[in-house]
């Protein structure tokens, strides 16, 4: 920008010296009417000294250079109250002194000059304004995505499956009036150029001619055949900014009802505009030539890049329209905190009105958010902007027991010259979206199943508990039949194995309905958690001939955490590590540093999980079927889901890495202090 103003300035010093020293020339050498009106000003014995000439360019360059800073309306003033002034002395001078002040080539050069530096101002302005209106209007062909053509291919695809047409034909218009079709699609089959065949066919002229009067009339013709239920032919004009572009010929087989013509309305529509910004994209740019601002072709195309932008506008405001039909509630905001846009939803969910929907700001709009775990909006959007990543939360409003999802995103975008469909390139922040979702239902369904869980997981330890002491009791008996001991023993198992499914279920819900401050944590040492826990399981892992490997970082910082319930996921992950290995492998627990975190690994060398069940394993009561699965081998389905809980309380994340017949690799990852 400086060096724009610096050459602006140099351009108009340098008109001002010409115009000073050809006013000078041409009034030394001009001839009988300047010479005329030079004798008006000079005494007939005063000739014209040369060395005047600098004084001409000198006050020609500082009106230039003045002109330049301060414009014509400012200038106006002083340049009539210096000009008048410098009569008064020239007639002063001429008649005490004999001296000339040149005061007629002082008065055209001030003029001349003051009028050639504003219409060279104008002239840059202009020239700027239509770089901005080109690179403006090709920002826009980088946010549509595809051509004109492309456009006509997929649209008809999309009428395809909506109308039962036997043909559709797009004509564009032509300069010496002769429609030319330019796609086509015919008995289902894909868009397409027109073949020679068909133009030959008799009935090509017929549709030409139904297509030309809807052009005459410019509105939509339709043609009923009675021969045929419902069929019928329509001709839609393409017309954009009063511009007639083409014609959209349609063949309906059946079923064609009055408000099909609606979709085909807008959908003729879109295809002139598409059309008519291709058109406007062809011509030539407005501002290849110096002499463009002074052009009428010019000024024309100048005004078609207007519509084009205007269009492009209209089409991308969409977006901001069909957001409203969206549950969620959105808002659009600026990095300097100033609200874009709020859709229905978020005006009627902060409880705005008229007033305050044109005052709020970005920090005003969170503020009707604030509950008591966000309490700092502006802490909130420091981390989305020093992160990077989005803030997420869940806010609950007990008064009107109400629960909103809330995420604060920060949107990027790439560089001017880049398109938003392009990927792999270079973003930089544009702006906040903040998005509200109502899971009041959600979480009082979710609350609803919990405590129904946990209400019937009590009411049936009290039967199964009698169930299995019985049994045990009845196993006491040295009288009893190998066959009936058998059957005692199955019940007391089961019974057994059912108790242990109830336990671990209700810890799960137990620990979804917490939050995750509610978990008390304490500063512990993983490494000592894994050893006592490995050492638990030794007897355990030897029975079934499976050999615990421990690798220890000795150099592990501590961790805020619960230690029971550490314990217990890692006791899950190696429990199901010795289940599903066979005999003779040997099972690794390892623990890693890492940046942020500390990761615990539990390896085996079992039977592996499919990739496709890497997500599921995680579910509740999910469990994994193998072929030849001893009994003893069966899982309740709830040993993952609970270490997946423990770990997302405490702010972890879990992973697996499984390959079938190859072994898997269970992982958590806790943040360190």
């Amino acid at each position: 920008m400086e060096m724009f103003k610096n050459k602006s300035v140099l351009l108009s010093l340098s008109l001002s010296v010409a115009v000073a020293f050809s006013i000078s020339m041409i009034w030394i050498f001009g001839g009988s009417v300047l010479g005329s009106l030079k004798d008006l000003i000079l005494p007939p014995a005063v000739d014209f000294v040369w060395w005047k000439i600098l004084i001409v360019i000198a006050v020609g360059a500082g009106v230039g250079f003045w002109a330049e800073k301060v414009g014509l309306k400012k200038i106006f003033a002083p340049m009539v109250c210096f000009l008048a002034l410098w009569f008064l002395a020239s007639l002063l001078a001429a008649k005490f002194l004999g001296q000339s002040m040149m005061f007629i080539p002082m008065t055209l050069t001030v003029v001349i000059t003051v009028v050639v530096v504003h219409l060279k101002k104008i002239w840059m302005i202009d020239s700027e304004l239509t770089e901005k209106l080109v690179g403006l209007a090709s920002t826009g062909h980088l946010l549509e995505g595809k051509s004109a053509d492309l456009r006509i291919e997929s649209g008809l695809k999309l009428l395809e499956t909506v109308l039962p047409l036997s043909e559709a034909i797009v004509f564009r218009y032509t300069l010496d009036g002769r429609l030319n079709p330019v796609g086509r699609a015919r008995n289902g089959g894909g868009a397409s150029g027109p073949d020679s065949g068909s133009a030959r066919h008799s009935s090509w002229r017929d549709k030409v001619e139904f297509c030309e009067e809807a052009l005459r009339t410019r509105r939509t013709v339709i043609g009923h055949d009675d021969a045929e239920c419902g069929a019928a032919r329509i001709a839609l004009p393409l017309i954009y900014e009063d511009v007639v572009i083409g014609v959209l010929f349609v063949k309906v087989e059946q079923n064609f009802e009055q408000e099909d013509v609606y979709l085909l309305e807008a959908f003729s529509g879109q295809l002139a505009q598409n059309f008519q910004r291709k058109e406007l994209r062809g011509k030539t740019l407005p501002h290849q030539n110096w002499w463009s601002s002074f052009s009428t072709f010019s000024a024309e195309n100048r005004l078609d890049i207007i519509n084009l932008i205007h269009g492009i506008i209209k089409e991308q405001s969409f977006s901001a329209i069909a957001s409203s039909y969206l549950k969620e509630a959105h808002a659009i905001a600026y990095l300097d905190g100033t609200l874009a846009y709020l859709n229905r939803q978020m005006r009627h969910l902060a409880d705005l009105n008229a007033k305050e929907f044109y005052e709020i700001d970005l920090f005003g709009l969170l503020e009707k958010f604030k509950t008591d775990v966000f309490n700092e909006p502006r802490l909130a959007i420091r981390r989305v902007l020093q992160t990077g990543g989005s803030y997420k939360g869940e806010l609950h409003f007990p008064e009107t027991n109400k629960t909103l999802k809330m995420q604060i995103s920060l949107v990027k975008v790439p560089d001017d010259n880049q398109s938003i469909h392009e990927s792999d390139i270079p973003m930089k922040p544009a702006c906040f979206l903040i998005t509200f979702r109502d899971i009041s239902a959600v979480k009082e369904n979710e609350k609803l199943r919990s405590d129904m869980a946990s209400l019937m997981s009590h009411e049936l330890r009290t039967p199964i508990t009698s169930i299995q002491g019985f049994a045990e009791l009845l196993l006491a008996d040295e009288n009893l039949g190998e066959e009936s001991r058998e059957f005692l023993t199955i019940i007391a198992n089961e019974s057994q194995r059912l108790s242990k499914m109830l336990s671990t279920f209700l810890s799960v819900s137990n620990l979804e309905q917490s939050d995750k401050k509610e978990v008390s944590k304490t500063t512990v040492k993983l490494d000592n958690i894994v050893r006592e826990v490995v050492t638990d399981y030794q007897e355990t892992a030897r029975r079934k001939r499976i050999r615990l490997v421990e690798q220890f970082n000795p150099h592990l910082p501590p961790i805020a955490a619960d230690k029971g319930l550490i314990s217990r996921a890692l006791s899950s992950l190696i429990d199901n590590a010795i289940r599903y290995s066979p005999e003779r492998t040997s099972v690794i627990i390892s623990t890693i540093l890492e940046s942020d975190f500390l990761r615990v690994v539990v390896e085996d060398r079992g039977y592996g999980i499919h990739s496709s069940e890497h997500e599921k394993i995680w579910e509740k009561f999910y469990r994994v079927a193998r072929d030849g699965q001893d009994k003893e081998e069966e899982s309740t389905g709830l040993g993952l889901s609970l270490v997946k809980e423990i770990v997302e309380q405490h702010g972890g994340q879990v992973e697996v890495e499984s390959e079938v017949g190859h072994g898997s690799r269970f992982s958590f990852k806790l943040p360190r202090l």
